[in-house]
């Protein structure tokens, strides 16, 4: 069966088939945003990620300082979406011949200063050529008190999310719309002093102070923590899409889920941006990607600052707009392999 059929989430779901035979200190394994190894009495996260150029960045509007802090970020994140913190990275790249030794000393800035804002110590690697493109391979190590993974999540739960949706999927589709135009520009800076200027017709009206912070957004992720986690059930980090994600915790669950359209939460600069390109905001919110917040389902009496969405229920994937009309909703977003 070719890999188009049946995507990224099949493929998964037919290697973790396959992996049958765990071992007991395996607490969570495929399936999760990392793996959880109980040692003694210390759980230790294990989370990989990989970065390929023309799949998941674009050196047209991307700097290696940017890339650097995005392949850290992106990790982290993982970590902290099992409730752990993280300790421990280890980068493997392979570097085209024609790459400059600068560059990898930019693209090593970056890991640098994220590394140090989150107390992670980079610890080794490795390095080769590849014949095709810049590609990355990050493994984080973290440590947790308590392992919260996808499959806790029970009816009467909460729905949230720790930050507005959608940014990033919007900054990712205005740099592709204006290629040409950032790599004319001084845009390849350290995330400062951004420039963005445009002579697309639909584009012309968009204000600097709403398009950077988007873009900022997609390039520059910056993941947070969840402080209180004592009553959350499940988590996960929304890198795929809010309802493929959801989807995810549903099916590790066996639950279904409510949201409210209206209370998905979308920033200003997100909503100025979409009308003016006659777009819906909740578009990007729902199915963008990228937004590398954390989505949880928790008792509904928490004490949190997050976004309360929805609620989890026995079955059943609903939406609910501001009419009150329901309908279901299926696992978008992005997923690799699928025909586009």
């Amino acid at each position: 069966m070719q890999l188009s059929k049946i995507g990224e989430f099949g493929l998964i779901k037919k290697l973790r088939a396959k992996c049958k035979n765990i071992p007991p200190e395996i607490l969570a394994g495929i399936g999760d945003d990392a793996a959880a190894i109980k040692q003694g009495n210390i759980k230790i996260l294990i989370t990989t990620d990989m970065m390929i150029e023309g799949i998941h960045f674009d050196p047209s509007f991307t700097t290696f300082y940017q890339l650097g802090h995005k392949f850290l970020a992106v990790n982290i994140s993982d970590i902290f979406a099992m409730g752990g913190k993280p300790k421990y990275f280890f980068t493997s790249i392979g570097i085209p011949k024609n790459y400059k030794s600068e560059d990898i000393d930019e693209l090593y800035s970056g890991i640098f200063k994220i590394a140090g804002k989150f107390g992670v110590a980079i610890a080794g690697g490795d390095t080769c050529t590849s014949k095709k493109g810049l590609i990355l391979s990050g493994t984080l190590i973290g440590s947790a008190d308590r392992i919260i993974t996808r499959a806790g999540a029970k009816a009467g739960d909460g729905i949230f999310v720790t930050s507005t949706l959608g940014d990033s999927a919007m900054g990712l589709m205005l740099l592709k719309s204006q290629k040409s135009e950032v790599r004319s520009q001084k845009f390849k800076n350290k995330n400062r002093n951004l420039k963005f200027k445009t002579r697309n017709s639909k584009l012309e009206t968009l204000n600097s102070r709403s398009v950077l912070p988007l873009i900022k957004k997609h390039l520059t992720p910056e993941p947070v923590p969840l402080r209180n986690t004592s009553k959350v059930s499940s988590m996960i980090d929304i890198s795929d899409g809010l309802l493929i994600d959801l989807s995810h915790i549903c099916d590790e669950s066996r639950v279904g889920a409510v949201i409210y359209k209206d209370k998905v939460p979308v920033s200003g600069e997100l909503v100025n941006t979409a009308k003016a390109l006659k777009a819906d905001p909740l578009n990007f919110a729902l199915k963008g990607g990228e937004d590398y917040a954390l989505l949880f389902t928790a008792s509904p009496d928490i004490k949190t600052t997050a976004f309360k969405i929805g609620e989890i229920v026995k079955s059943g994937r609903f939406i609910i707009d501001e009419n009150g009309r329901k309908r279901k909703f299926k696992p978008e977003g992005y997923e690799h392999f699928k025909r586009k």
